[in-house]
């Protein structure tokens, strides 16, 4: 199976991601351009730790999960505003960061509740 017909099999699994899709901030890799754009491939990235806080039972305070996601919000925020210009590699750095705090906050979250019911 080549690397083109691996895309698009797995393609309907980015149609799912709301991601505004821009070409030029997608990362490209041997030639082919992802379907999602670089920040949207670094939260996915970071969803991999995941697995790894349940697996492994790791406590980590919510309020690092909370501070996590606050260098994409600032990358975002001052694109927006036109205060600098962001890049992909920037882009994926803080998803990636992003996605892992968002896993911290999932795991912490769910632990509570389960807790709390339990």
């Amino acid at each position: 199976m080549t690397a083109d017909q691996i895309v698009i099999k797995l393609r309907w699994l980015t149609d799912i991601v709301p991601c505004h899709r821009m070409k030029s901030r997608s990362l490209t890799i041997k030639g082919h351009t992802l379907p999602l754009c670089a920040r949207c491939t670094g939260i996915l990235l970071g969803y991999l730790f995941f697995p790894l806080f349940l697996i492994f039972e790791l406590y980590i305070p919510l309020w690092l999960g909370i501070v996590l996601n606050l260098p994409m919000v600032l990358d975002g925020w001052t694109q927006k505003r036109q205060i600098r210009m962001s890049n992909n590699p920037l882009r994926l750095t803080t998803g990636i960061i992003s996605g892992f705090g968002q896993s911290i906050l999932i795991v912490s979250i769910s632990q509570s509740i389960i807790s709390f019911v339990l």
